[in-house]
This record gives structure tokens, C-alpha cells and sequence, in this order.
């Protein structure tokens, strides 16, 4: 190598350790630092405060169902001859009261209290989205500064071979192509960058907007952990996805309020029973005239056919939510299939570019930048090298990025993400 060359070849390696140790000041977006930004969010976010507010008014609703109706009082006066009023009384007054509906009260009440368990289950699940959501937001920050930090030891990397191929252009055998090649290629990479740091920007409000912060809070460089937390088995995934997951949990809930609702309506059909007292008194005197003890049955046989509709309408309600709860389990059970896979490929493509890709990739860039250096190789195949690495770093760490958030989706899947500060 010439002595002319050696300092920009020095500079190469500088350049890629002072990229290493920026690196290392990153901050690993690890499962721990989400979990404390999901919290974070889930305490803050109005979304929960809602759900939240919704839970209770169910819970208050179940008070709502009574098994005693109001009691009814008349007063009644007579117009007619005096005689008559003697006689009968002219003032009436009347007191009755509907009697109990066991059945109906204790229907009606499984209902409320299955309605209040499934918005519950709906507050565990908004916390769970919102976890997820920020997790999301959280690990494509620390993609975008992982990309951000490949980028700039690209561009970091052009500006010293542009350095390399300005030397080489004072040799009055050589040509100024290079120069020109290395300074469209650094203008192009540059460009590329800015546009990922103003990406960068966008993400982290977004990242603030989810937690409740100031828009404009700053963010320290993320990093991608290197390692990857272990993935349970697919039939230990599907246990908890059927116990844990708060959406099924949820839809069970509102199929046993249409079960309720069904024995509710099947208890309306049947006749309503009362007891009243009526007295009458002259008011004139003051005397009681008589007094009337009644019962009092509702003949709901001649809207047999309304309440019959009723009846047909709950249980329809009732299959149909037993059919879309069926339908979900298969749903939910074909998407967690579908993140386990992911998960996997994204594992697989991780490690087979640390494997072979990215040392055959550095090795063939650090074979042709030597030799073009010593003027054995063309500008031209040391570039193409040197894209073709920058993608092999890149797509490594997009495959990680996708390999951490398929781990927290599935998570979220099986409910165990986040979980709402009120429970």
C-alpha cells in the first residue's frame, strides 16, 4: 500500500469504530424499558379512562334491577246525590302493590352483572391494544436509529474514500471519474439520511403522543437488543389465548347476557300478579263506607305472539353470539399461528445473516477497498459492495425489529401485555 493511502485506510477504521462506540451508548430498547412505557401509557392514556368509566356505569347498572316495583296510591272523589255519597262514600282511596318476579329479577340481574364482566374484559383489552401500540411505536424508534446509525457510517465511510479518491486524482495518470462518482454517491446517501433522521423525528412524537408527553420531548438513541426472548410453544400459546385473551373473555361474557336475556324474556310471558286495598269514606263525616281487598293477574295470553317474537329475538341473539364467539377463537387462533411463524422466520433471518451473510458481505468490502486502494480493483465494485452490505445490515435489523414486536403481539394476543391500573 502506498504511504500516500495509509492515513485515509486509518481513517476507514476510525470511522467504524467511533460507530461502534455510539453504539454502545445507545439505549436497548429492551423488554423491560417497554414495559415501563406501556405502564406509562396505560396510566395516562384517555382511552383507558374511558373503558374504565364504561366498567363502572356497568357495574352501577346491576343496582338498577329490582325485584319490587313502586307501590301505586290513587285518591278518587264521587260526584252524585247526597244520598248516595251517604250511603257509598265520596272519597276513594287506593293502594296497590305488584308482587315479586323471582325469575324475571334474578335474569335480568345475571344479565347486568355478565354485561358489567364483559366491559372489564373490554377495559384489559384497550390496555392491551394501547401496550401493544406502544410497544410498536417504541421498537420502530430503535429501528430508525439503528438505521440512522448504518446510514451514517455509510456516508461516514463516503466522504473518506472521497478524501481517498481526491489523493489519487493528483496523479496526472489518473482520472477524476471517481471523485465524481464518490460525490453523486455521498449526495444521494446523504439525502437518504435526512430523510431517515426526519422519519426519526415524526416517530418519537408519535412515541410521545401515545404516553402523554410534550410533544417536543427528546428521546435518546434506542437500540435493538441483540437478544430475543424465548417464544413459548404454539400449544402453550393457545392454553393461554383461550383463558387470557381479553377479547374472548369479553364475547363469553356477552353470551351469557344473551342467555340471560332469554330466560328474562321467557319470564315475561307469565302472568304478572298484584295486591291492592281500596276504602271508601264519607268525607263529610269522616266515616269509612268500605273497604276492598283485591288480586290482581295480568292475562298475558292475548300477546302471546309478541312475546313469543321476543323470545325468538333473544335466543337468535343468543346463537348468533355463541357463533361469532366460535368464530373469533378461530380467528384469533389463525393470527397467533401467523405471528408464531413470523416470529420464527424473522428469528431464523436474523441469525443466518449473522451466520454467513454479513461476515462473507464485510469480508468481500474489505477485500475490494484494499485492493482499490493499491489500484486493483475499480471504485465501481468496492460501491456495489458496499450497498450490497449496508442492505444485508439493514434488512438484519428489520428482521430483528420484526422479530421483538411479533413477540409482543403475541403477548398482547394472549392478554398477558398490559394491564389496566384499575385491576
Amino acid at each position: 500500500m502506498k504511504t500516500s493511502y495509509l492515513f485515509p485506510a486509518l481513517a476507514l477504521t476510525f470511522a467504524l469504530a467511533s460507530i461502534s462506540q455510539a453504539e454502545d451508548r445507545a439505549t436497548p430498547a429492551s423488554p423491560d424499558l417497554i414495559a415501563r412505557l406501556i405502564r406509562e401509557a396505560v396510566a395516562t392514556h384517555p382511552k383507558i379512562q374511558a373503558a374504565r368509566e364504561r366498567s363502572e356505569a356497568a357495574r352501577a347498572a346491576i343496582k338498577t334491577v329490582r325485584l319490587w316495583e313502586d307501590p301505586q296510591v290513587g285518591l278518587g272523589f264521587m260526584a252524585a246525590r247526597r244520598a248516595m255519597r251517604q250511603e257509598n262514600g265520596d272519597a276513594v282511596a287506593s293502594l296497590d302493590q305488584m308482587l315479586p318476579r323471582p325469575g324475571l329479577y334474578k335474569a335480568e340481574k345475571r344479565r347486568m352483572e355478565a354485561e358489567h364482566l364483559a366491559q372489564n374484559a373490554v377495559e384489559q383489552l384497550t390496555a392491551n391494544e394501547l401496550g401493544l401500540a406502544t410497544a410498536q411505536a417504541a421498537l420502530e424508534l430503535a429501528l430508525a436509529d439503528e438505521l440512522i446509525r448504518l446510514q451514517s457510517e455509510n456516508v461516514g465511510w463516503l466522504e473518506t474514500a472521497e478524501r481517498t479518491a481526491e489523493e489519487r486524482a493528483k496523479n496526472p495518470d489518473a482520472s477524476g471519474t471517481e471523485t465524481l462518482r464518490l460525490q453523486s454517491e455521498l449526495a444521494m446517501r446523504q439525502q437518504t439520511l435526512a430523510s431517515a433522521r426526519r422519519g426519526r423525528s415524526q416517530m418519537a412524537r408519535a412515541l410521545n403522543i401515545l404516553l402523554g408527553r410534550n410533544l417536543q420531548s427528546e428521546w435518546r438513541s434506542l437500540s435493538l437488543p441483540a437478544d430475543m426472548p424465548p417464544l413459548p410453544g404454539v400449544a402453550a400459546l393457545k392454553v393461554k389465548l383461550e383463558r387470557q385473551n381479553p377479547q374472548l373473555a369479553s364475547m363469553r361474557h356477552m353470551a351469557d347476557s344473551a342467555q340471560a336475556e332469554t330466560d328474562a324474556a321467557k319470564e315475561r310471558k307469565k302472568p304478572v300478579f298484584s295486591v291492592g286495598v281500596q276504602t271508601s269514606t264519607y268525607s263529610a263525616a269522616g266515616d269509612l263506607r268500605s273497604s276492598l281487598l283485591m288480586i290482581k293477574m295480568s292475562l298475558p295470553w292475548f300477546n302471546s305472539s309478541a312475546y313469543n317474537a321476543d323470545i325468538t329475538k333473544a335466543e337468535q341473539t343468543r346463537r348468533a353470539a355463541r357463533d361469532d364467539l366460535v368464530a373469533e377463537q378461530r380467528e384469533l387462533q389463525t393470527q397467533l399461528t401467523s405471528l408464531t411463524t413470523e416470529a420464527e422466520n424473522n428469528q431464523s433471518m436474523v441469525e443466518a445473516y449473522s451466520r454467513e451473510v454479513l461476515p462473507k458481505a464485510e469480508k468481500a468490502v474489505e477485500t475490494l477497498q484494499n485492493a482499490w486502494i493499491s489500484s486493483k480493483a475499480a471504485l465501481l465494485d468496492v460501491l456495489d459492495a458496499r450497498r450490497a452490505l449496508l442492505d444485508a445490515r439493514q434488512e438484519q435489523q428489520r428482521a430483528l425489529a420484526a422479530r421483538h414486536a411479533a413477540f409482543h403481539s403475541l403477548a398482547a394476543l394472549t392478554g398477558s401485555l398490559a394491564t389496566s391500573p384499575g385491576k
